[in-house]
C-alpha cells in the first residue's frame, strides 16, 4: 500500500533527524532507563480489513540518554489476543523518545520500529505471514516519583504488516492503552 510506504519513509527520515539532533552521544555518567508497562489494544480501522482484535500488551524497555529531551529506546512486546485466540511476539530495537519538559510532569512522544512474529495469520485477513514488521508512534506522559523512578501512562498506535514482502498486504493497526513504571 502507498500509505504504508509514506509512513515508512516519513518514521525512517523522523528516525534519521532526532538521531542527528543528538549528537550521536550518549549522556555522560546516566545510567540506562528500564521500564515495564502494561494494557489493553482496541482496533484501529484504518484499512480495508475490519477484524475485531483486542490485545492484551506488556512490554518492557530501556531507554539511553542521548540527550537531556532524547532517549534511544529499545523494546520488546508481547501481545495475547483475547479476541481472536492468538499472539504477537516482537522487538523494536530502533525507537526514540522526546521528552518536551523538565519537573514532575514529563510529556512525550516516542517512535519505534522492530519486527515480530504471530500466528494472527490463521485467525484475521490482515494479516498473512508470520513473520512481519513494527511500526508504534505513542504519546504519553512520565510522572516522576523520586529522582529516578516515575510511572508511566500512554496511548501507542501499532501498525503490523509485512511490508509487501506478500500479497495482500493490509497490515493490521491498534491502538494500545498502556500503564507503566520507569527507573534507573
Amino acid at each position: 500500500m502507498k500509505a504504508a510506504g509514506c509512513v515508512a519513509r516519513f518514521a525512517g527520515s523522523l528516525l534519521v533527524a532526532c538521531v542527528a539532533l543528538a549528537d550521536g552521544a550518549l549522556e555522560a555518567g546516566r545510567p540506562p532507563e528500564w521500564g515495564i508497562s502494561a494494557g489493553y489494544g482496541i482496533p484501529a480501522h484504518l484499512g480495508p480489513g475490519d477484524s475485531d482484535e483486542h490485545p492484551v500488551v506488556v512490554s518492557p524497555s530501556v531507554g539511553f540518554r542521548l540527550s537531556s529531551r532524547l532517549e534511544w529506546l529499545t523494546s520488546a512486546t508481547f501481545e495475547r489476543y483475547v479476541s481472536p485466540g492468538a499472539y504477537f511476539v516482537g522487538i523494536l530495537p530502533g525507537g526514540l523518545r522526546w521528552t518536551f519538559l523538565d519537573g514532575p510532569w514529563r510529556p512525550y512522544a516516542a517512535l519505534g520500529l522492530g519486527v515480530g512474529w504471530t500466528d494472527l495469520v490463521d485467525a484475521i485477513p490482515e494479516i498473512n505471514r508470520r513473520f512481519n514488521f513494527r511500526i508504534e508512534g505513542a504519546a504519553g506522559i512520565r510522572r516522576q516519583v523520586t529522582a529516578t523512578s516515575g510511572w508511566t501512562f500512554e496511548v501507542r498506535y501499532q501498525h503490523t504488516s509485512n511490508a509487501g514482502t506478500v500479497p495482500p498486504n493490509y497490515g493490521l493497526n491498534s491502538f494500545a492503552f498502556l500503564g507503566g513504571w520507569r527507573f534507573r
